[in-house]
């Protein structure tokens, strides 16, 4: 009787092929969680960033004392009682900044839509008598691909721009 010792070759290319297999579905599921990771991460960054933007554009606009131009789509210029001097929110090259003087103080980067609107004083008493002009502030985080699929908004009523009786 001849007793075998060893693998033979296709034995052996058999594991090679296994392994691989093996080898390659291991790499795409880390691939898939390592990649979802990351991406969750990022949006809840650019989500946390944005809030904080939007609680501070809301500081700011609250205690306006007067508007100093009249509000574009992309910029407002202001007067304020808690801070000192022309200040101006403003939109440009996909960043969100607030002009103090004659320098700019980055809020928010990569931002792909900004609008700033002034609208109409709303009677907010019910008393048949227009009361408060609200400003509305929106955008969107993010350019293509990782851009965060929520619209970011707040309305401010300025404490300074309601009407007296």
């Amino acid at each position: 009787m001849n007793k075998q010792h060893g693998f033979a070759l296709i034995e052996l290319i058999a594991v090679i092929i296994l392994v691989g297999i093996i080898a390659s579905f291991s790499t795409f599921f880390l691939y898939t969680g390592f990649n979802g990771y990351l991406n969750a991460k990022n949006a809840t960054e650019g989500a946390l960033n944005a809030q904080m933007a939007l609680d501070r554009i809301s500081q700011e606009l609250r205690s306006i004392s007067e508007l100093t131009s009249t509000p574009s789509s992309t910029s407002i210029s202001y007067k304020s009682e808690e801070f000192t001097g022309t200040r101006t929110l403003k939109y440009e090259n996909q960043t969100v900044f607030i002009r103090v003087g004659s320098t700019d103080h980055m809020l928010l980067d990569n931002i792909s839509t900004f609008n700033i609107s002034k609208d109409l004083p709303l009677d907010l008493d019910n008393d048949g008598s227009n009361d408060v002009p609200g400003i509305e502030v929106e955008f969107r985080v993010g350019l293509n691909e990782n851009e965060i699929q929520k619209w970011f908004r707040t309305k401010i009523f300025p404490r300074n721009m309601v009407e007296d009786k």
